[in-house]
């Protein structure tokens, strides 16, 4: 059983969709259901349990198990110990000495991340978070936030310096981004950091079996998924589910669903075929940086 508790919470929500989902209920008929039970689950509150982002009631779970009619004693039983085990998990996870730092629903990301065996990583405009130098992770943060006070950018900074340690640490993350060539040619922090930061890009990947970067050419035109980032994110344990995040203006969205994993997979599949393979995609990427002048 893992300890991430970010991951517990993840996996009862989404024990608990599937329950929803089979009796054919929607979160606002299961809301008002409740509540004529003298159950107070708001709409809200259940798309955060089903999210794993909410605080885990045992009794909530009790009372969503007897609506969603479980009756097998073995499923309800084992569906309590997954809720006591996520109510129950050390808190204490390391990023939460963050947690004031971060973005509202960042820590989600964060604590999946950490229990990943495996990201699927699409970017367009940026270099991705996980192979960034501090001072061009610095420089994408200060333009995010501008307004923020240094010591919140400093540990922002800090914290995604930390999440890197996920590819050389036991058990390695396995890390496959594919980058549009543009990520490469926008000066972020300046052309001296610019060209520092793709130098590091090219030695992660010449030395990391772990991490394997694409890049989609300019010259390839527009495409499909144009229009946005996402990470699917695979789960070390495979009794957890994979989860698609997509980031927006709009807020986190992180998708569970078989058919919307399927989709992502799909495109992300369309992605590679059109990038350059690990290997062209190197020596691009040292062209660009020696290219970057100052």
């Amino acid at each position: 059983m893992s300890d991430n508790p970010t991951i517990l919470r993840m996996r009862l929500g989404a024990e608990l969709r599937e329950l929803r989902d089979r009796i054919g209920l929607s979160l606002d008929a299961a809301s008002k259901a409740l509540a004529a039970d003298d159950q107070d689950i708001s709409v809200s509150k259940l798309s955060r349990l089903e999210n794993g982002k909410g605080a885990v009631r045992l009794q909530d779970v009790r009372a969503l198990l007897d609506l969603y009619r479980v009756a097998d004693g073995a499923q309800r039983d084992a569906l309590l110990r997954m809720a006591r085990d996520a109510k129950t998990a050390a808190p204490a996870a390391w990023w939460t000495d963050y947690e004031s730092a971060l973005p509202s629903g960042l820590s989600t990301y964060v604590g999946m991340e950490a229990g990943a065996g495996r990201l699927l990583t699409f970017t367009l405009t940026l270099i991705e978070g996980l192979l960034q130098t501090e001072d061009y992770a610095r420089a994408v943060i200060q333009a995010w936030a501008p307004m923020d006070p240094p010591e919140t950018i400093e540990q922002r900074v800090e914290l995604r310096m930390q999440r890197q340690k996920l590819l050389t640490n036991d058990p390695r993350l396995e890390l496959v981004t594919i980058m549009d060539e543009a990520a490469m040619r926008r000066p972020i922090g300046g052309p001296a950091v610019m060209r520092s930061q793709l130098r590091h890009l090219a030695e992660v990947c010449e030395r990391s079996p772990n991490v394997f970067v694409q890049v989609i050419p300019l010259s390839k035109g527009a495409y499909g998924p144009q229009h946005g980032m996402f990470t699917v994110i695979e789960p070390r344990n495979a009794a957890d589910k994979p989860v698609a995040y997509v980031d927006s203006l709009g807020g986190n969205l992180y998708m569970q669903r078989p058919e919307q994993i399927s989709r992502f997979r799909k495109m992300f599949g369309r992605l590679q075929a059109m990038a350059l393979d690990p290997d062209e995609s190197l020596r691009v990427i040292r062209a660009a940086a020696e290219e970057m002048r100052s």
